[in-house]
């Protein structure tokens, strides 16, 4: 029996595609992520993040996502942490980023640091089996 490989669910879009302006975040519409029992990201506690670029900046870019928790007694959103930044070229492709320790519930925020882009971003969760 093999153990301790990594299982992953079915991806699902996290963050509509939208027109990025530089130093903002994405205005495209969210989909929350739940890592409860029976959510769209059931008992995971990572997820690789996929950043889908359909119009390129003219110049390299960079990307930075963010992970915005569901506060505790679900009334609204805690402070959005850090997940990591990713180099976008000037060619429309695909992105990923790994991201570990997500909280129960929350958002993706994906953020256009020094230049603008088109982009959607999607989730496709994990964890670690035992068989």
């Amino acid at each position: 029996m093999a153990r301790g490989f990594t299982r992953y669910l079915t991806s699902f879009t996290v963050q509509a595609s939208a027109a990025i302006t530089a130093d903002a975040d994405s205005a495209g519409t969210q989909t929350a992520f739940d890592t409860a029992v029976s959510g769209n990201a059931d008992g995971c506690d990572s997820a690789l993040i996929e950043i889908d670029v359909t119009s390129a900046p003219a110049t390299a870019a960079r990307c930075k996502v963010y992970i915005v928790p569901e506060e505790f007694d679900g009334a609204g959103d805690a402070a959005q942490k850090y997940a990591g930044s990713i180099a976008i070229a000037t060619t429309a492709d695909k992105y990923s980023l790994e991201i570990d320790g997500l909280p129960e519930a929350g958002k993706i925020v994906i953020h256009a640091v020094d230049y603008g882009f088109t982009a959607s971003a999607a989730m496709k969760p994990s964890y670690i089996a035992d068989a």
